[in-house]
């Protein structure tokens, strides 16, 4: 399993009847990162009258027109997005009026079509879906543990060990996830304790490296 994301920002600035609308999109790991790229576009253009914007993680989607009439901005913007089946991603587009009035139809043409050159622009990845992983288990079966971690699936930090065991923290990829649990329940008799995290808490930017 796997999703497309970008691997870098880029922008497009178009014209349309003396309006400029200058589309930035860029990849984002969760939510905290798509507000910061929000800030970031605001600050970058203090002049614009509107700045629409939509953003994808997963499931979750959210959408902004910010002023311009009702689904003709952030809306269209999203559906660039999901055309495209691309995932963890934000897109802004900030107008600057130029003073013809473009109608609904042309408006919701020229933010998506910003957008879309905007992403023509850019490099989009496929990125394997992972799952965030911690694995404790007593001190006899440190051994065990470490050599099925040294699956090609896995990624782990070096091994902690406590007064109770050793402690090891990683990734891997969400379709080995089930096979490598059981694995380790049958090479230790379910010794292992597992703490797993959803594929959506593995930040974008540490997969795409």
């Amino acid at each position: 399993m796997a999703h497309r994301t970008l691997q870098r920002a880029s922008e497009h600035l178009d014209l349309v009847k003396g309006s400029r609308f200058h589309a930035w999109v860029a990849p984002i790991d969760d939510e905290a990162e798509a507000a910061a790229a929000l800030r970031r576009a605001r600050a970058a253009r203090p002049d614009a009258h509107h700045l629409a914007w939509a953003w994808r993680l997963g499931d979750l989607l959210r959408w902004s027109d910010d002023g311009e009439p009702g689904g003709t901005a952030g809306r269209p913007m999203l559906e660039v997005v999901l055309k495209r089946d691309l995932d963890r991603v934000v897109v802004t587009v900030a107008r600057v009026f130029g003073g013809v009035k473009l109608g609904a139809g042309g408006l919701a043409r020229a933010y998506a079509g910003a957008v879309a050159r905007a992403l023509d622009a850019a490099t989009v990845v496929e990125v394997p879906d992972l799952r965030m992983f911690t694995a404790h288990t007593p001190f006899a079966d440190a051994d065990t543990l470490l050599r099925l971690l040294a699956d090609p699936a896995v990624t782990h930090a070096p091994p902690a060990f406590t007064a109770d065991g050793v402690h090891v923290g990683g990734s891997v990829l969400a379709a080995a996830a089930d096979e490598l649990e059981q694995r380790a329940r049958e090479a230790t008799r379910g010794r292992v304790r597992w703490t797993w995290a959803d594929a959506a808490d593995v930040p974008a930017a540490d997969q795409r490296k």
